[in-house]
């Protein structure tokens, strides 16, 4: 599958906000249409998506009709936000790293979503993204994702 591998800085004061910025950036890319955003943020509200883990990561997604091109839009923020817990939707993890994900492929969505957790729950390659210049990071997204 190949996808396009955007990658942003922001600032955000809550959730919401950092996955419009990535929804702003996907759809400038051409990658979605205007209702993919607000999919994301209410799936987001009944299924949240932030990990608990080393480097604390949110991966808010959703499967709509309006993505045109599969792709994943890592925000890193410049200030932590909080994004309730997967696992726990009383729980929060303050993350400075999103990487919201549009996949139209069906067939593909759960499988792409399994290998991403790998991804982002490798503290050494959530690291790099927190550390290295913000141009270097889709490439460097294309090499550990696909």
């Amino acid at each position: 599958m190949s996808n396009t591998y955007l990658a942003i800085n922001g600032e955000a004061d809550n959730w919401e906000e950092a996955i419009t910025q990535c929804g702003e950036a996907l759809k400038a890319a051409g990658c979605i249409g205007d209702a993919f955003t607000p999919a994301c943020i209410k799936r987001e509200k009944e299924f949240p998506t932030g990990l608990p883990s080393d480097v604390p990561v949110a991966i808010p997604h959703s499967k709509t009709e309006d993505i045109f091109k599969n792709a994943v839009c890592l925000l890193r923020l410049k200030k932590p936000v909080k994004f309730y817990r997967m696992d726990s939707d009383d729980e929060y993890v303050n993350t400075r790293l999103v990487m919201n994900i549009a996949i139209n492929d069906n067939d593909n969505h759960v499988d792409f979503l399994q290998h991403l957790m790998g991804v982002v729950t490798d503290s050494e390659k959530m690291e790099n993204c927190m550390a290295m210049p913000i141009e270097a990071i889709p490439g460097y997204l294309a090499q550990i994702i696909e």
